[in-house]
């Protein structure tokens, strides 16, 4: 079965995401609309929600707001909220890089691939085969080429 593309909508850009971000993002929103529609639901004398048509109806429900601090405070759990607005930049910066990275030739690759495995500067030049000042010269030239085609 084929996946459907998802988009979301932030700061009026449709950004592409997998179905997985998809659902995180949206579930919260559900969730929220849904508990609203419940929460200004009328009650029966048996107390069951009323299931009629609530703009036709002329009673509301009694009771105040839901609020996470009343959970909490009954001693239930609450998770951390993905901040999916995060999650959608890192990935656009992701693929940013990726592309930016594409642009460079196959010397300033291999630079890049052994500068940033965590090794000294040294043991990174020895391993390229070149002094290490011309190994700091030319990672902080490709760097600075990242830059200017990623913010430029």
């Amino acid at each position: 079965m084929e996946s459907k593309q998802r988009y979301i909508n932030i700061n009026g850009e449709q950004i592409a995401v997998s179905e997985e971000d998809y659902l995180n993002y949206k579930r919260p929103i559900w969730a929220e609309r849904k508990r609203r529609e419940r929460e200004i639901r009328c009650r029966d004398i048996k107390g069951n929600r009323c299931m009629k048509d609530c703009r036709l109806c002329d009673k509301q429900r009694d009771g105040g707001n839901l609020s996470l601090d009343k959970f909490a405070e009954d001693g239930y759990e609450i998770a951390d909220l993905i901040d999916i607005t995060e999650i959608v930049a890192d990935k656009m910066l992701k693929e940013a890089l990726r592309k930016a990275v594409a642009e460079l030739t196959d010397n300033e690759r291999k630079i890049i691939d052994v500068a940033f495995q965590g090794k000294s500067e040294r043991d990174t030049a020895t391993e390229l085969g070149i002094p290490r000042k011309t190994f700091v010269y030319r990672r902080d030239k490709i760097v600075d080429k990242l830059r200017k085609i990623l913010f430029e």
